[in-house]
Order: structure tokens, then C-alpha cells, then sequence
């Protein structure tokens, strides 16, 4: 006899509460979790990434765009102004030692300045009055400083015949001046066909070179003061960028090349700065190498790695920054993304590769107090080639102003250089410093830097 098997009843509520695994609404939509957690996470990456870009772009590109407008800008306060002395605030400029020139209104007042002699007030400074170069007396108002110290060109600044030529470039026709000896204004004879090849700075302009003229025309020398790609007046390259060197040597170069087509047979390169890089750029890059007599280097950019990482540094930028930053500058891809038509040589501007290039004998000045273009590698250079190189630290000196720092010691070590270096006989008995920083201004002088 057969039984039909019992129906089983479903279970109650407190048996399914009892046996079944207890509700758990974020495992339940671990994937809905899972992917917005992946969007957040993309979402920061994204943004730091891109403001870590953005920031590295920016620091890439601040070295490289020319910057004209900078120069004007005033950075001392005048606080009186008295027929012997000039009262000023007090701060690191206004403070240093040797000599100094203030401007106002872009130089329709130009004063030249001596040591500091005293102190009116806690907060400023009193420093001698030496000259003047304009009818408009100077203001007691905002000023700029000017350390090129001399003002216009080298006409009206030292009274030297001076002609504008042009010189053709890769880039087009850079204009420059040519000052050649003149006996009946001091000028030692047979010298002529040195040619004096002067290089300005960064952001800087030709009148760098007044400070040393004096000295190049007393010992006969030819001096051609050049500008290259980029600079106020000459021609802009393709990225309208300044290539920190890498590129602008060419421009040096044709200044060599047009002296040698105008009755130069060897050539002296100086260069302030950046100017510096470019000279020892040249020196090592050349088709005229063996024109080259001598170098002569004030504060140069020796390493441009290692002046990109101090400033970047002092801005506190993050390492990751700092490297894409050289990264954009260095490589193809990475130049595009900062508008260079070319990636910069920059591992052919170190102490170490100019060490190993390095074949004329130089002179290299290098401030001390220097903080836009660290000192460090340019005593690193001299050391590796002590065969070659005279290093001359300036104590109490700022960035190309050793000789403001005291004319009379930075000329006398540089017409010595020179006299030896370049062989240079009978210059006769010179009183250093050649033109007298407190000498009266010339008929047509003027306040403008040039």
C-alpha cells in the first residue's frame, strides 16, 4: 500500500530569519562602490596630474621668454636728495658696497652714485654723490638701480667714437657697436685687429659692456658689442624663445665671423651671465677656434641644470615638477608642450662637458653673493681646469656687478689677463680705473640704458 508523500510547507518567517545570511547593503552593491571610488580616484590623479603639468609648463617657460619689460622696474625709494649725498631706503641693493647709478622715468634722470657714508636713519642709507647725467635733477621718488653704472652708448657715455653696423645672423641682421682704438683718445698702438667680442646677459642689453670699453680701448683693442636673437631691436627667432644659449651661440659666431671679414685676426670673448654660457658655448662650437685668443667670463651660466634647480627650488617646487620641467625642455615631445621649436642642449652646458671641451685660456669673475646664478659651478669648472681658467671670487658682490663691487681691483686683474693672454706690449703706464666712475658727464649724455 503506497503513501503520498507529505507536502512541505515553506518556511515560516522566523526560520528564513534564523537560516538565511544576514543583509549587507554594501557588499550587496560593492560594484556601484567599487566604480565610483575608481571615478574619484581617476578624478584626483587627473587634477594633480594636470596641475602638476600646468605648474611644470609654467617653470619651464619662465627662463625662456624674453622679458623687456622687467628691467624698468623701480626697486629703491629716494628718500633725499642733497648737492654731495642721495638719502635711500635702506635694503640689500642700496646697502652694497663699490658703486651704483639710479634712474627714474626710464632714465630722463640718471645719477651716478659712490660708497655709502653713512646712516640718516635706522631705516636708511646716505651714499656719496659722484655725478650726473641729465638736466633733470633726481626726485625723491621710486627709482631703478642701474648697474650697468654708465648710461646711452659708448659715444655718449665715455666719449669714443662709436658706429652701429649690423651684423647677419642666422636669424637676420643684429645690430651692435663698433668701437675701434683711437690713439688721440689714449688708445695703445697695434692692437687693432684684436677684436673685443662683448656678450650681454639675460634680459639684459648691450650697455653691460660700458663698465669694461674704457679698459679694451686704452689697450687698443677693437671692441664689438653685440645682441642676438630676441633682444629689443634685433630680430626674434621662430618660438620668439630665448634658447638660454643653445641657440644663440650662432649669433656670436657671425659676430666672429663679420670681425674677421672686417680686419680682426684673433678674437677675445667676454660675456656676462647667460652671455657667459653663450661665450663658452661659442668657444667650444666654433669653425674659428683657433681665431679664439682668450675668454673672459663674468658670472657665468656655467650649468643650466643647476640654476633651474636652485630658482625652482627657492619656489618651493616639488621634485616631480622640477624633473618634468627639464623634461620639457630637453626633449622633443616635451619642447612642444612649451612652445620651443627645438629641445635645449643642456647636457652640452655643464662644468663637466666644458671641462672636457674647454681649449682657451680664460678669465672667469664670479660673485659671491650671487643668487640668480649660483657660484658653485663655476669654481667646479675652474678646478677641473686649472690649466686653462684664472678664478676670481668677488666678495660682496651681486649678479654681474663685480665690477661695482670696485672697478679699479676688477680692471686692473682683468688688463692683466689680457696683457698676458693676448701678449699685448707697449700699453704703456694705465691708472685704474680707466675712466674715473666719478668723472664729469660728456656733451650729449644721456640716462637711457641701452
Amino acid at each position: 500500500m503506497s503513501s503520498e508523500p507529505t507536502p512541505q510547507r515553506p518556511p515560516g518567517l522566523l526560520q528564513r530569519a534564523l537560516t538565511s545570511p544576514p543583509i549587507r547593503p554594501d557588499l550587496a552593491r560593492w560594484h556601484e562602490v567599487a566604480v565610483m571610488g575608481a571615478i574619484g580616484a581617476a578624478a584626483a590623479f587627473t587634477l594633480s596630474g594636470g596641475l602638476l603639468t600646468l605648474g611644470a609648463r609654467v617653470m619651464a617657460r619662465l627662463p625662456l621668454v624674453p622679458r623687456e619689460g622687467l628691467r624698468g622696474r623701480p626697486d629703491l625709494t629716494v628718500r633725499a636728495v642733497h648737492e654731495d649725498r642721495v638719502h635711500l631706503d635702506a635694503n640689500p641693493t642700496s646697502l652694497r658696497g663699490g658703486v651704483m647709478a639710479l634712474r627714474q622715468n626710464t632714465g630722463t634722470a640718471h645719477v651716478r652714485l659712490g660708497e655709502v657714508i653713512g646712516h640718516p636713519t635706522p631705516r636708511t642709507v646716505a651714499r656719496q654723490m659722484l655725478a650726473a647725467d641729465t638736466d633733470v635733477p633726481l626726485a625723491v621718488d621710486r627709482a631703478t638701480s642701474n648697474g650697468f653704472f654708465w648710461a646711452g652708448d659708448p659715444r655718449t657715455a665715455h666719449g669714443l667714437p662709436t658706429t652701429e653696423v649690423h651684423i647677419e645672423s642666422p636669424v637676420g641682421h643684429m645690430p651692435a657697436w663698433l668701437v675701434r682704438p683711437d690713439a688721440v683718445r689714449g688708445a695703445a698702438d697695434g692692437h687693432a685687429d684684436t677684436w673685443a667680442i662683448l656678450v650681454h646677459g639675460h634680459g639684459s642689453a648691450r650697455g653691460e659692456a660700458l663698465r669694461v670699453i674704457p679698459l679694451l680701448h686704452r689697450l687698443g683693442l677693437t671692441s664689438l658689442v653685440i645682441t642676438y636673437r630676441n633682444d629689443a631691436g634685433a630680430p626674434a627667432s621662430a618660438d620668439r624663445m630665448h634658447h638660454l644659449g643653445s641657440a644663440e651661440w650662432e649669433d656670436t659666431e657671425a659676430a666672429i665671423e663679420f670681425a674677421l671679414a672686417h680686419g680682426a685676426r684673433r678674437i677675445l670673448l667676454m660675456g656676462w651671465s647667460m652671455g657667459g654660457g653663450i661665450v663658452l658655448r661659442t668657444s667650444v662650437r666654433s669653425a674659428h677656434r683657433e681665431q679664439i685668443a682668450a675668454l673672459v667670463l663674468d658670472s657665468p651660466a656655467v650649468d643650466w641644470q643647476d640654476i633651474l634647480i636652485y630658482h625652482a627650488t627657492a619656489l618651493k617646487a616639488p621634485a616631480p615638477m622640477r624633473r618634468l620641467a627639464l623634461w620639457m625642455m630637453t626633449s622633443q615631445m616635451g619642447a612642444r608642450m612649451v612652445r620651443l621649436h627645438e629641445p635645449l642642449a643642456l647636457h652640452e652646458m655643464t662644468p663637466s662637458y666644458y671641462a672636457e671641451h674647454l681649449r682657451h685660456r680664460t678669465l672667469l669673475f664670479h660673485a659671491m653673493d650671487d643668487a640668480t646664478v649660483p657660484p658653485e659651478p663655476s669654481r667646479l669648472l675652474a678646478a677641473r681646469r686649472k690649466d686653462l681658467i684664472e678664478y676670481v671670487p668677488v666678495d660682496g658682490a651681486s649678479h654681474t656687478r663685480e665690477w661695482n663691487r670696485d672697478p679699479a681691483r676688477y680692471e686692473r686683474r682683468l688688463a692683466d689677463f689680457l696683457i698676458d693672454a693676448l701678449d699685448l706690449e707697449d700699453v704703456g703706464e694705465i691708472s685704474f680705473p680707466v675712466r674715473d666712475p666719478a668723472a664729469p658727464a660728456l656733451e650729449g649724455s644721456i640716462g637711457l640704458r641701452l
